[in-house]
């Protein structure tokens, strides 16, 4: 299993949020560039980078700093936050980033989604499943919907989608540890890999999700504030899984 580190931006600095609310927010650096090297040294092999703004308006304000990031690192990048149509994946596969995550436009606009799968290859795209009380919520996590995180998945996966991350929204940034039944019952009912986010806390936590066969898992909080040393983390999970 793959761990992950998070770099969300917010008017250029990197940041963390708690349950995606904007107003409970905590600057963790000034220079994202310096954050994904950091994480890089400690042996990150892959870095996700998610820019809130765009997430929240649709507008990728923070699209220099994520082409600085391409540019400064030797490892894949997956990048989400704004992307609603295949020419916004496009510019970024240009500039290097490994894989595109869509959100949002996984509800509004799943043509484009699957579009992107036919153009750039299933290999490259990630639809993002963002989910509170189950169901998924869009724009950064500040409109709801009623479709459930598995009916999304489903919908995806039949426009040719073959990777999802699953971020449970009410435990992200909360180091509340992740609800291993709810990611159960999503692993159950979709065969194509799975990315999980939201709550970890641990080292045990990570081990956890790879004991429930996750394929990678996406930690933001608990490196930044040192619950977690990322070094140590993977070493741990590559010894073990």
């Amino acid at each position: 299993m793959e761990v992950i580190p998070a770099i969300d931006l917010r008017g250029g600095k990197c940041v963390r949020l708690v349950q995606g609310d904007y107003d409970r927010e905590t600057v963790y650096s000034d220079d994202a560039v310096a954050t994904a090297e950091r994480w890089v040294r400690d042996g990150a092999a892959r870095i996700h980078v998610v820019d809130l703004d765009g997430a929240r308006n649709g507008i990728r304000a923070n699209a220099p700093i994520v082409r600085d990031i391409a540019d400064a690192i030797r490892v894949p990048i997956q990048v989400g936050g704004g992307i609603r149509d295949v020419a916004a994946a496009r510019e970024l596969l240009e500039q290097g980033v490994d894989r595109v995550v869509f959100g949002t436009a996984a509800l509004e606009a799943p043509e484009e989604v699957k579009n992107a799968v036919e153009e750039f290859g299933a290999g490259r795209v990630i639809v993002s499943v963002d989910a509170r009380d189950s169901k998924v919520s869009t724009r950064g996590w500040l409109e709801s919907s009623e479709i459930t995180a598995i009916e999304l998945m489903k919908r995806m996966s039949d426009r040719g989608v073959q990777r999802f991350m699953y971020t449970d929204i009410a435990r992200d940034g909360t180091l509340d540890h992740p609800d291993l039944e709810a990611l159960a019952d999503i692993l159950e009912s979709t065969e194509h890999p799975l990315i999980a986010a939201g709550g970890i806390a641990t080292v045990e936590d990570l081990l956890a999700l790879a004991a429930l066969g996750v394929e990678a898992a996406v930690i933001g909080q608990a490196i930044y504030g040192g619950d977690i040393d990322l070094a140590e983390a993977i070493g741990r999970v590559s010894e073990t899984y």
